[in-house]
């Protein structure tokens, strides 16, 4: 007998707490009937449905769907019993009887890959709701006003996680450090074929890894390695910053409950207030809260999260994008508000290395939601090498720390009490969070109400209140809230009076703390006991409008001393090209606040220049001289400046400042620039006057866009006129777009911000110099223009494939079979080339390796996938154990002698478009068959994958 075998699933390579509510009202006469949706949870062969209900009439419903056998009927027989299951398979339609006094839920499986539509109705056919199974989810195409679908041609999604790296900084000693970012835990992000489908699992009531923790690490390599070398090389290391990310070697900790084991990063993530419509709070000020690792809710998570990169060629880096939806309730109801929040997280990196994250909370559903709140969740440790950072005795010391002030309201850092590794996280970016606390953590998988008042029966029981995270009370140093052994407070408590994040929605924790750099936050008392550190985020409360959208953004920078270290300067408020600071022609000089920090020297010069990074101009600006003791440089301290520079003689336009530190030893900082823009005002005889601030742009130095469309902002102003008739703008000499028309002048004279939140740039597909020209008309005919320059700039390959090829059910011998092609499932192979005009062609292959049955862990086959020749020096212990599928090539037609095949080439030297894109889908669809054999001992039944291999390289024709 043949078995029948399934083909599938290749790998892709690029080289270049609470039930759901029901609602209703009733009266004395009127019993309630009602169900609702409470929770899908996906499962390896389907997915298992809980659905409440409460019927005080006729204890029946009907389940009704619009395809046939997508409800397993024997689950639900096993769950009710079979004589209260009724099913009628013509009609699509299950009868069930609910009378069971002591339930109000039951649970079903239902398959979790076809899209159906599930109706429920009551005993009288009377819809209860109805729901929409399998549905392709079309939010990722609209995440941001400020992201939108312009962009999405320079985005990739993947289904598969991946970790980005940043700039490699060399250090005198022969070491180097280099930034990387990701989602989640490493060891998930980094290992071959981590999907996000099989990273977002069961673990319990949580998810295998936490998806909405932006995180990062840095790899150290030591003098003679190299970081290029990854984080297993002999001589380096891996440091990261979160509890349970690349924390493998501490699983075996003793933990009570599965969901808190070190992986996974599972007590960092990205939340909101969406419960409290689900379950209200009862206080306003502290509204209910769930973590997104909630399994089976959909106001923890509405479907799988969305993973997108690019290339930033601004900053020669790598960037991510996380996009995931959440909606109150699975249903809609007539009567029921259900509001939806699309949550987009972007982490990117600066020249010097710093990380930045953005996340952005969208209202994406049909009603307004009243005083939102987004919150970001870190749970802080330091690790190393795969475990918590230990001394030189095997204590641990990089949890239970304190936390400290970077004063001036920059932030916090923590640091291990060795020196040997500290990251800081600065809250003073753009969109800084309205409140940051420097306290303990919650759980991602939790919900709760937020605050919870009992009051009790008078004379009887005592009123009782209690809260929870974010507002949670601290507590005396005794009984279930304390370690006395370890002299320490356990998770998640921390000291009495200051809460583990917020005392309530107005609170902005330490963001209001003036201590000074290296002072203790969460306490009074450098002596007392620690607590899980944490950091919690939030932002404004306000009422998002549908469609409207609020931005919360912060970065990280860790440090690894080394034996020798190069000085660091920060710069507060910088400025950037896509927001410069703003000020007025004339100003007299720009004063320029910050710090710096040398883990080893006692003796810093810091020196600028403007608008030239030369180094005989820099040495010419000696800014600041710092000193410092021993003891300050083995910490590496912070030490503030605030010195003025003097901007006159600068003309009209955008500027740059640049700030570098020398320290006694020789060894020179990262560059750290500022943008600036000086613009004039009207005056009281003139006309108005209008300037385009953002991005930063000029004629020599145009601005270089990444998308298809370009955000401008500026302002104006006129002294004289009452009135603006017009705001416009003009791309090269095309149709003038207005804007604006008939603004209020309202206070003459003041600058008045201005927005052009979206200038489709898609035809200028090229690399010439364009401009546009914003002009301002007022009342009585006057006017004034200013031009903003932009320029595409080259890039690099970026490579698309399907990340699943699927070659269907067949039978196989020993035999070779006939051919099959394949089948892409909608997915396309597409090359788009960034490079500069005249780059070589670029040819695209394809290495296909060796079929595996399936057993759910990652192939991590490294060969050429050729059976025949396969001498197996490179399989592990657990390949040689799996079953293999043999198989051979054909490329049109005719039998390939290798199992590498070259799909295409482009058509000659790069053109002059700036994004140039080759489809070679058709070529893999007409020219690819593989025909499938089994070894001598025959195949046994199952599915079958493979991992392939795509390559981007250039090919002089």
């Amino acid at each position: 007998m043949r078995p029948i075998l399934i083909l599938a699933s290749l790998w892709v390579l690029f080289s270049a707490c609470l039930p759901t509510t029901i609602n209703a009202q009733t009266t004395a006469n009127e019993p309630i009937t009602d169900a609702g949706l409470d929770s899908i949870v996906d499962k390896k062969d389907n997915a298992e449905v809980i659905i409440t209900y409460l019927l005080e009439d006729k204890k029946e419903l009907h389940l009704k769907t619009d395809q046939k056998d997508v409800i397993d009927s024997s689950s639900l027989e096993k769950e009710l019993g079979t004589e209260k299951v009724k099913e009628n398979s013509e009609k699509n339609e299950i009868k069930l009887t609910l009378d069971d006094p002591n339930k109000a839920s039951f649970k079903m499986n239902v398959d979790h890959e076809k899209p159906f539509l599930l109706t429920v109705t009551d005993a009288n056919e009377q819809e209860i709701f109805h729901y929409q199974f399998n549905q392709p989810e079309k939010y990722v195409e609209t995440v941001d006003d400020d992201d939108e679908m312009a962009e999405e041609s320079t985005w990739t999604k993947t289904s598969n996680l991946r970790v980005s790296k940043g700039p490699i900084i060399e250090h005198e000693d022969g070491s180097s450090t280099q930034p990387i970012i990701y989602f989640g835990d490493y060891l998930q992000a980094s290992r071959e074929n981590a999907t996000i489908a099989s990273s977002w699992g069961e673990r319990g009531n949580s998810r295998q890894n936490s998806l909405t923790a932006p995180n990062s690490g840095i790899i150290y390599a030591e003098e003679g390695s190299s970081v290029k070398a990854g984080p297993d090389a002999p001589k380096n290391h891996i440091y990261t910053i979160h509890y349970g990310d690349s924390q493998n070697k501490d699983y075996g900790t003793g933990l009570l409950e599965e969901e808190l084991l070190p992986y996974g990063a599972p007590t960092s993530f990205t939340s909101n207030n969406l419960f409290n419509y689900v379950v209200k709070t009862d206080n306003s000020e502290k509204p209910g809260t769930s973590g997104p690792n909630k399994n089976g809710k959909s106001y923890a998570m509405y479907g799988l999260p969305n993973l997108y990169y690019r290339f930033n060629p601004r900053t020669g880096f790598e960037e991510q994008r996380l996009v995931y939806k959440q909606k109150a309730f699975y249903d809609e109801k007539k009567g029921r508000i259900n509001p939806e929040i699309t949550t987009t997280i972007k982490m990117s990196f600066t020249k010097t290395g710093r990380v930045i994250t953005d996340i952005t909370y969208k209202n994406t559903g049909q009603f307004p939601f009243k005083d939102f709140i987004g919150f970001s969740n870190h749970d802080l440790s330091l690790n190393k090498d795969g475990q918590e950072l230990t001394d030189t005795n095997g204590k641990k010391i990089g949890n239970y720390i304190p936390m400290r002030s970077l004063s001036d309201n920059r932030g916090m850092y923590f640091q291990s009490p060795n020196n040997e590794v500290r990251t800081s996280f600065y809250m003073n970016q753009d969109d800084a969070p309205a409140g940051w606390s420097a306290r303990s953590a919650g759980k991602s998988f939790v919900a709760n109400k937020g605050y919870l008042y009992n009051p009790g029966l008078l004379g009887i029981v005592a009123a009782r209140s209690v809260t929870y995270y974010p507002w949670k009370k601290g507590k005396a140093p005794s009984g279930k809230y304390f370690d006395d052994n370890k002299h320490r407070y356990n998770f998640p408590w921390t000291p009495k009076h200051y809460p583990n994040a917020f005392k309530d929605r107005n609170d902005t924790g330490d963001k209001a703390n003036m201590r000074g750099a290296g002072g203790r936050l969460g306490t009074n008392s450098e002596s007392d006991p620690n607590w899980d550190a944490g950091l919690t985020m939030r932002t404004k409360s306000k009422t998002l409008e549908i469609g409207e959208s609020v931005h919360m953004q912060y970065g990280t920078l860790t440090d690894v001393p080394g034996s020798t270290f190069d000085p660091v300067v920060e710069y507060d408020n910088l400025g950037t090209e896509d927001n410069p600071q703003v000020l007025d022609l004339g100003t007299p000089e720009l004063k320029l606040k910050g710090q710096w920090y040398d883990f080893d020297s006692e003796d810093v010069t810091i020196y600028y220049a403007i608008d030239s990074d030369a180094e005989e101009d820099m040495i010419k600006g000696l800014f600041h001289h710092g000193t410092q003791t021993t003891a300050e440089a083995q910490r590496g301290d912070f030490h503030s400046f605030e010195k003025p520079v003097d901007l006159s003689g600068l003309s009209k336009g955008n500027h740059k400042v640049y700030l570098v530190a020398i320290d006694s030893d020789g060894n020179e900082s990262v560059v750290s620039e500022h943008y600036f823009k000086l613009v004039k005002t009207a005056d009281k005889n003139g006309g108005p006057l209008i300037d385009v601030n953002s991005p930063s742009s000029t004629e020599e130095s145009p601005f270089a866009p990444i998308a298809d469309t370009i955000h401008l902002s500026g302002t104006w102003s006129d002294k004289k006129s009452n009135k603006i008739t017009s705001l416009s703008y003009q791309v090269d000499e095309e149709p003038i777009n207005i804007i604006q028309t008939d603004i209020k002048n309202k206070k003459p004279g003041n600058s008045v911000s201005w927005l052009i939140p979206s200038i489709n740039i898609s035809e200028y597909n090229d690399f010439e110099k364009h401009k546009v020209v914003v002009t301002i008309v007022n009342e009585k005919g006057q006017s004034s223009s200013d031009t903003f320059y932009f320029q595409h700039i080259a890039g690099r390959l970026n490579l698309t494939a399907p990340e699943t090829i699927d070659f269907g059910s067949l039978s196989v011998s020993q035999t070779a079979g006939n051919p099959v092609s394949p089948d892409l499932k909608g997915g396309r192979i597409i090359l788009d080339d960034f490079r500069a005009p005249g780059s070589n062609p670029v040819a695209v292959s394809l290495a296909i390796n060796t079929f595996y049955k399936s057993d759910d862990k990652p192939n991590v086959d490294g060969n050429n996938g050729d059976d025949e020749d396969d001498d197996g020096d490179n399989d592990d212990d657990f390949r040689l154990d799996r079953e293999q599928l043999l198989h051979d090539v054909f490329w049109e037609g005719h039998h390939a002698t290798s199992k590498n095949v070259l799909v295409g080439r482009t058509s000659g030297p790069k053109n002059e478009q700036w994004q140039q894109k080759t489809d070679f889908t058709n070529d893999i669809v007409k020219n690819l068959q593989l025909s499938f054999r089994s070894n001598n001992n025959g195949s046994t039944p199952g599915k079958y994958v493979s991992d392939w291999t795509w390559e981007a390289v250039d090919s002089v024709q």
